[in-house]
Protein backbone atom coordinates (compact mmCIF):
# COMPACT_ATOMS: atom_id res chain seq x y z
CA UNK A 1 0.00 0.00 0.00
CA UNK A 2 2.86 2.39 0.74
CA UNK A 3 5.13 1.68 -2.23
CA UNK A 4 7.55 -0.95 -3.39
CA UNK A 5 10.00 -0.87 -0.49
CA UNK A 6 10.34 -2.35 2.97
CA UNK A 7 9.00 -0.28 5.84
CA UNK A 8 11.33 0.58 8.71
CA UNK A 9 10.42 -1.25 11.89
CA UNK A 10 8.47 1.04 14.19
CA UNK A 11 7.90 3.51 11.35
CA UNK A 12 4.29 4.07 12.30
CA UNK A 13 2.00 1.59 10.53
CA UNK A 14 -0.84 0.77 12.93
CA UNK A 15 1.12 0.94 16.20
CA UNK A 16 -0.79 1.06 19.51
CA UNK A 17 0.52 4.59 20.07
CA UNK A 18 1.16 7.87 18.25
CA UNK A 19 2.39 8.38 15.55
CA UNK A 20 0.27 6.31 13.17
CA UNK A 21 1.82 7.02 9.77
CA UNK A 22 4.80 5.71 7.82
CA UNK A 23 7.86 7.91 7.40
CA UNK A 24 8.44 6.60 3.85
CA UNK A 25 6.46 7.87 0.87
CA UNK A 26 6.85 8.66 -2.82
CA UNK A 27 5.01 10.24 -5.76
CA UNK A 28 5.47 12.55 -8.74
CA UNK A 29 4.71 16.25 -8.25
CA UNK A 30 2.91 18.89 -10.32
CA UNK A 31 3.38 22.44 -9.05
CA UNK A 32 1.83 25.76 -9.98
CA UNK A 33 3.88 28.47 -8.30
CA UNK A 34 2.83 32.11 -7.97
CA UNK A 35 5.65 34.37 -6.79
CA UNK A 36 4.51 37.55 -5.08
CA UNK A 37 5.80 40.58 -3.20
CA UNK A 38 4.48 41.05 0.36
CA UNK A 39 5.13 43.77 2.91
CA UNK A 40 8.17 42.35 4.69
CA UNK A 41 6.88 43.49 8.07
CA UNK A 42 3.91 41.12 7.75
CA UNK A 43 6.19 38.14 7.16
CA UNK A 44 8.54 39.14 9.96
CA UNK A 45 5.59 39.35 12.34
CA UNK A 46 4.48 35.84 11.42
CA UNK A 47 8.01 34.53 12.04
CA UNK A 48 8.72 36.64 15.12
CA UNK A 49 8.79 33.59 17.41
CA UNK A 50 11.31 31.74 15.25
CA UNK A 51 15.10 32.21 14.96
CA UNK A 52 14.92 32.51 11.16
CA UNK A 53 16.21 35.48 9.15
CA UNK A 54 13.85 36.63 6.41
CA UNK A 55 15.75 36.98 3.12
CA UNK A 56 13.56 39.28 1.02
CA UNK A 57 9.97 40.45 0.49
CA UNK A 58 8.89 37.56 -1.75
CA UNK A 59 6.28 34.94 -0.92
CA UNK A 60 5.50 31.93 -3.11
CA UNK A 61 2.03 30.39 -3.29
CA UNK A 62 2.54 26.77 -4.40
CA UNK A 63 -0.43 24.73 -5.53
CA UNK A 64 0.94 21.17 -5.50
CA UNK A 65 -0.72 18.00 -6.76
CA UNK A 66 0.85 14.62 -5.94
CA UNK A 67 -0.74 11.90 -8.13
CA UNK A 68 -0.43 8.41 -6.68
CA UNK A 69 0.94 9.67 -3.36
CA UNK A 70 1.67 6.57 -1.32
CA UNK A 71 0.19 8.11 1.84
CA UNK A 72 -3.09 8.76 0.01
CA UNK A 73 -3.70 5.59 -1.99
CA UNK A 74 -7.40 5.69 -1.08
CA UNK A 75 -7.81 9.10 -2.74
CA UNK A 76 -5.46 8.54 -5.67
CA UNK A 77 -3.60 11.78 -5.02
CA UNK A 78 -2.74 14.40 -2.43
CA UNK A 79 -2.91 18.19 -2.68
CA UNK A 80 -1.00 20.87 -0.79
CA UNK A 81 -1.06 24.65 -0.87
CA UNK A 82 2.18 25.99 0.58
CA UNK A 83 2.71 29.70 1.25
CA UNK A 84 6.49 29.91 1.39
CA UNK A 85 9.20 32.46 2.23
CA UNK A 86 12.99 32.18 1.88
CA UNK A 87 14.97 32.30 5.13
CA UNK A 88 18.44 31.75 6.53
CA UNK A 89 19.37 29.85 9.67
CA UNK A 90 22.91 28.95 10.70
CA UNK A 91 24.59 27.99 7.41
CA UNK A 92 21.36 27.07 5.61
CA UNK A 93 19.76 29.02 2.76
CA UNK A 94 16.33 27.47 2.92
CA UNK A 95 12.60 28.21 3.16
CA UNK A 96 9.72 28.00 5.60
CA UNK A 97 5.98 27.71 5.05
CA UNK A 98 3.96 30.37 6.87
CA UNK A 99 0.65 28.81 5.79
CA UNK A 100 0.03 25.26 4.58
CA UNK A 101 -3.09 23.34 3.57
CA UNK A 102 -3.26 19.61 2.85
CA UNK A 103 -6.03 17.33 1.59
CA UNK A 104 -4.95 14.18 3.45
CA UNK A 105 -5.14 13.58 7.23
CA UNK A 106 -2.06 11.36 7.23
CA UNK A 107 -0.06 14.07 5.46
CA UNK A 108 -1.33 16.66 7.94
CA UNK A 109 -0.40 14.62 11.01
CA UNK A 110 3.00 13.57 9.69
CA UNK A 111 3.87 17.10 8.61
CA UNK A 112 2.87 18.76 11.86
CA UNK A 113 4.33 16.17 14.24
CA UNK A 114 7.56 15.31 12.42
CA UNK A 115 8.56 18.64 10.91
CA UNK A 116 6.53 21.41 12.57
CA UNK A 117 4.52 22.19 9.45
CA UNK A 118 1.59 24.60 9.76
CA UNK A 119 -0.65 22.22 7.78
CA UNK A 120 -4.43 22.47 8.04
CA UNK A 121 -7.16 20.46 6.35
CA UNK A 122 -8.49 21.52 2.97
CA UNK A 123 -10.63 20.61 -0.03
CA UNK A 124 -9.42 21.54 -3.48
CA UNK A 125 -9.68 21.43 -7.24
CA UNK A 126 -6.62 21.18 -9.49
CA UNK A 127 -7.53 20.75 -13.15
CA UNK A 128 -5.15 20.65 -16.11
CA UNK A 129 -6.02 20.88 -19.79
CA UNK A 130 -3.96 19.66 -22.79
CA UNK A 131 -2.97 23.24 -23.68
CA UNK A 132 -1.19 23.65 -20.32
CA UNK A 133 -3.81 25.65 -18.46
CA UNK A 134 -4.31 24.92 -14.76
CA UNK A 135 -7.33 26.01 -12.75
CA UNK A 136 -8.86 25.21 -9.41
CA UNK A 137 -9.78 26.38 -5.95
CA UNK A 138 -8.89 25.86 -2.30
CA UNK A 139 -11.49 25.75 0.46
CA UNK A 140 -11.27 24.97 4.15
CA UNK A 141 -14.43 23.68 5.84
CA UNK A 142 -16.53 25.13 3.02
CA UNK A 143 -14.90 28.56 3.39
CA UNK A 144 -13.28 29.67 0.09
CA UNK A 145 -9.63 30.67 0.35
CA UNK A 146 -8.39 30.86 -3.26
CA UNK A 147 -9.76 30.58 -6.79
CA UNK A 148 -7.08 30.46 -9.49
CA UNK A 149 -6.54 30.07 -13.23
CA UNK A 150 -3.11 29.80 -14.89
CA UNK A 151 -2.53 30.31 -18.61
CA UNK A 152 0.89 29.54 -20.15
CA UNK A 153 2.55 32.50 -21.85
CA UNK A 154 6.17 32.33 -23.08
CA UNK A 155 6.39 36.14 -22.92
CA UNK A 156 5.43 36.28 -19.23
CA UNK A 157 8.22 37.10 -16.75
CA UNK A 158 9.88 34.18 -14.99
CA UNK A 159 10.38 35.24 -11.37
CA UNK A 160 11.72 32.85 -8.74
CA UNK A 161 11.57 33.03 -4.97
CA UNK A 162 14.95 34.79 -4.85
CA UNK A 163 17.28 36.34 -7.42
CA UNK A 164 20.14 34.01 -6.47
CA UNK A 165 21.27 31.50 -9.08
CA UNK A 166 20.88 28.73 -6.50
CA UNK A 167 17.37 28.79 -5.06
CA UNK A 168 16.66 28.05 -1.37
CA UNK A 169 16.85 24.33 -0.66
CA UNK A 170 14.91 22.23 1.78
CA UNK A 171 12.43 23.36 4.43
CA UNK A 172 12.84 24.54 8.01
CA UNK A 173 10.32 25.01 10.81
CA UNK A 174 9.99 25.36 14.54
CA UNK A 175 8.27 22.21 15.81
CA UNK A 176 6.24 22.77 18.98
CA UNK A 177 4.58 20.48 21.52
CA UNK A 178 1.76 22.21 23.44
CA UNK A 179 1.78 22.11 27.23
CA UNK A 180 -1.05 19.81 28.41
CA UNK A 181 -1.66 21.82 31.60
CA UNK A 182 -1.90 25.36 30.24
CA UNK A 183 -1.77 27.45 27.10
CA UNK A 184 1.86 27.44 26.08
CA UNK A 185 4.69 25.38 24.66
CA UNK A 186 6.23 22.52 26.61
CA UNK A 187 8.86 21.64 24.00
CA UNK A 188 10.16 23.27 20.81
CA UNK A 189 13.00 22.63 18.41
CA UNK A 190 14.18 23.53 14.90
CA UNK A 191 13.78 20.82 12.27
CA UNK A 192 15.16 20.82 8.71
CA UNK A 193 14.40 18.47 5.84
CA UNK A 194 15.34 18.31 2.18
CA UNK A 195 13.40 15.95 -0.04
CA UNK A 196 14.57 14.86 -3.50
CA UNK A 197 13.17 16.95 -6.36
CA UNK A 198 14.07 17.14 -10.04
CA UNK A 199 11.86 19.86 -11.47
CA UNK A 200 11.41 20.49 -15.16
CA UNK A 201 12.25 23.90 -16.58
CA UNK A 202 9.55 26.31 -15.31
CA UNK A 203 6.83 27.15 -17.84
CA UNK A 204 5.94 30.85 -17.35
CA UNK A 205 2.43 32.16 -17.65
CA UNK A 206 -0.25 34.49 -16.32
CA UNK A 207 -2.27 33.99 -13.16
CA UNK A 208 -5.84 35.14 -12.63
CA UNK A 209 -6.74 34.54 -9.03
CA UNK A 210 -8.81 35.70 -6.07
CA UNK A 211 -7.73 35.40 -2.45
CA UNK A 212 -10.81 35.36 -0.23
CA UNK A 213 -10.77 36.98 3.22
CA UNK A 214 -11.03 34.52 6.11
CA UNK A 215 -10.84 35.22 9.81
CA UNK A 216 -9.26 31.85 10.55
CA UNK A 217 -7.05 31.49 7.46
CA UNK A 218 -5.87 35.05 6.75
CA UNK A 219 -3.76 34.43 3.64
CA UNK A 220 -5.59 37.26 1.86
CA UNK A 221 -4.35 39.64 4.56
CA UNK A 222 -0.87 39.30 3.08
CA UNK A 223 -2.15 41.43 0.16
CA UNK A 224 0.39 39.89 -2.23
CA UNK A 225 1.47 41.66 -5.41
CA UNK A 226 1.95 39.11 -8.19
CA UNK A 227 5.42 39.16 -9.75
CA UNK A 228 5.15 36.02 -11.87
CA UNK A 229 3.67 32.55 -12.19
CA UNK A 230 4.98 29.31 -13.62
CA UNK A 231 4.24 25.59 -13.80
CA UNK A 232 6.71 22.73 -13.34
CA UNK A 233 6.75 19.01 -12.61
CA UNK A 234 9.02 16.47 -10.98
CA UNK A 235 8.96 12.70 -11.42
CA UNK A 236 11.14 12.42 -8.33
CA UNK A 237 9.62 13.30 -4.97
CA UNK A 238 9.57 11.36 -1.73
CA UNK A 239 10.43 11.07 1.91
CA UNK A 240 12.08 8.72 4.35
CA UNK A 241 15.48 8.10 5.86
CA UNK A 242 16.89 6.58 2.67
CA UNK A 243 16.12 9.49 0.33
CA UNK A 244 16.02 12.77 2.26
CA UNK A 245 18.20 14.93 4.47
CA UNK A 246 16.49 15.13 7.89
CA UNK A 247 18.04 17.05 10.78
CA UNK A 248 17.06 18.19 14.26
CA UNK A 249 19.13 21.38 14.36
CA UNK A 250 18.48 22.99 17.72
CA UNK A 251 16.37 22.59 20.83
CA UNK A 252 14.64 25.81 21.85
CA UNK A 253 12.42 24.77 24.79
CA UNK A 254 13.32 23.63 27.40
Amino acid sequence: MFGNYKMHEGSGVNPPYSPAYPVEWECPLRTLEVVTRVDRRKVEKLLADTPFEVVNDRVAFRFMLSPGHTLAIHAGQMFDLMVTVPVRFQDLFTQTHIFMYCSDPMGICAGRELFGYTKKDTHYAFDETPDGKVSGWVRRRNVPLVDYRFTPDPDAPLVMLTDEAEQPGGEIHVRRLPDPEKVGTAYADVVYRRTPLRYTRPLPGRIDWTLHPSQYDPIADLEPEVLGAHFMTSDVYGGGFAVEDRRLLKRLIP
